[in-house]
């Protein structure tokens, strides 16, 4: 198995290459438009990148998947149809539950709304206990220490997804194991999230015991505390949220 973090300096973005040599292929999840770190590191392995998986339509960076897409040749994008998501540029729209297999690794998408509607993570397995994850590339839904804020779109989408987020932090993270890894899309200075941690990942079991988000068993509570720990939205957000929409 094949796996790279890959950091973006600046905005503290997290990408991962996940490959298998022995099928001699890879995948890249939430590339940067830098897309010269992934054809390298491809090469470094000796895999092709065949698949670009996106977590959601990204606010605070500029998605490299249809560059990276362009680079590489025969690559194809995939992205959340959930949430109603429409896009303005050819993707594969896959949905929770949807897996693919790269040499013994397994990835699924699963559902994980709140910080935008259609937002997706994916588990990692191994392919013969594929019910067993032992790691998750969680994008802008849980963070070291934090979650993702569910206010970027809006005031009128602001309490739904809220509610979204709520249920995606309990029904789903706080019912995985403790000993599942979880590997955020951003790091510590991101606007994506409220004072995210330095540590470019974490567990299930870390999270549950010190992420104040995962605290909150009453609603109204857990939306009191999400609303005053919003750090101000940058303005570039809603700018770069209908670009990578385009593409």
């Amino acid at each position: 198995m094949i796996f790279e973090s890959i950091q973006t300096e600046g905005i503290s973005q997290l990408s991962y290459l996940i490959g298998d040599d022995s099928t001699g292929t890879a995948a890249v999840i939430d590339p940067q438009p830098n897309v010269e770190t992934y054809v390298q590191l491809s090469r470094q392995h000796g895999v092709a990148i065949t698949h670009i998986f996106e977590t959601h339509i990204h606010a605070d960076f500029m998605s490299g998947s249809r560059e990276l897409q362009s680079r590489v040749g025969n690559a194809k994008i995939f992205a959340s149809g959930e949430g109603d998501a429409s896009y303005g540029f050819d993707v594969q729209k896959i949905k929770d539950g949807d897996s693919f297999e790269f040499g013994s690794t397994k990835i699924t998408a699963r559902h994980t709304p709140g910080h935008t509607p259609e937002h997706l993570s994916y588990e990692l397995a191994d392919s013969d206990s594929p019910n067993e994850p032992w790691g998750v590339l969680s994008g802008d839904s849980l963070f070291v220490g934090s979650a993702g804020r569910p206010d970027l779109l809006g005031e009128e989408e602001t309490e739904e997804l809220t509610k979204q987020l709520f249920s995606t932090l309990r029904d789903y993270y706080l019912k995985l194991a403790d000993d599942v890894i979880v590997y955020p899309c951003h790091g510590a200075g991101s606007a994506c999230g409220a004072s995210i941690g330095e540590r470019p990942m974490t567990t299930i079991g870390q999270e549950r015991k010190s992420n104040a988000f995962l605290q909150h068993e009453d609603f109204d509570e857990f939306a009191k505390f999400v609303t005053e720990g919003a750090p101000p939205v940058p303005q570039h957000y809603p700018i770069l949220k209908k670009i990578n929409a385009e593409g």
